[in-house]
């Protein structure tokens, strides 16, 4: 019943995200795109999520130290069995579509478990898929401020196939551009190959 209430809470939250998001990109963006235009267009302009957190390296960050390139940003952790490995495993894909531009993505992962996903736990985690990969975590104060500002939803979960409590959360992945504009959200049922399209669109592909 907890896990049933919890999901019944995540989505709620995830509906207002989405229509939040959607009415905000609607009063921007009130006429279709042309496709050759499409790399100057915003899903939510002036969405630029602030946080103060503690990166994979224990130094202490703000999304002021990672303007300087577009993003590719997820909630999750380090002991989500199945699906966080699977969107971080999406991400590297899509980068890899594009291997000229890799070095102007910064690709991230944001903690919605600080108490288990220490700087440490996150760094060793983050190797099985890519060096590239920020991770980034901290109190559960500054999580918890980071994760309203991305509209995040993110709960403890009981699930009795497992001896360690779970997270039940959101699972987007954000794509930013180096003002904080919100360019892609991608749900699990996107591909990597929907985000490495957008990817190539942003970069004149």
């Amino acid at each position: 019943m907890k896990i049933q209430k919890a999901l019944k809470v995540s989505l709620i939250i995830l509906a207002g995200l989405i229509i939040g998001l959607s009415i905000q990109a609607l009063k921007t963006l009130s006429e279709p795109i042309p496709e050759n235009e499409r790399s100057n267009a915003v899903f939510a302009p002036g969405f630029n999520p602030g946080f103060s957190l503690i990166n994979h390296e224990g130094e202490q960050v703000t999304e002021q130290d990672y303007n300087d390139k577009y993003q590719l940003v997820y909630f999750g952790f380090t002991f989500c069995p199945e699906i966080c490995p699977t969107e971080l495993q999406k991400m590297v894909r899509a980068l890899n579509e594009i291997p000229e531009h890799q070095d102007d993505i910064y690709p991230m992962f944001i903690s919605v478990d600080p108490v288990r996903d220490t700087p440490e736990v996150m760094k060793q985690y983050l190797s099985n898929f890519s060096d590239d990969f920020v991770g980034l975590t901290g109190t559960e104060a500054q999580v918890d401020d980071a994760m309203a500002a991305f509209k995040v939803y993110a709960a403890k979960a009981d699930d009795p196939a497992y001896a360690e409590y779970m997270m039940d959360h959101s699972s987007y992945i954000y794509f930013l551009n180096q003002k904080g504009d919100l360019l892609g959200l991608y749900g699990k049922n996107s591909t990597h190959e929907d985000i490495a399209k957008d990817l190539k669109i942003q970069f004149g592909k």
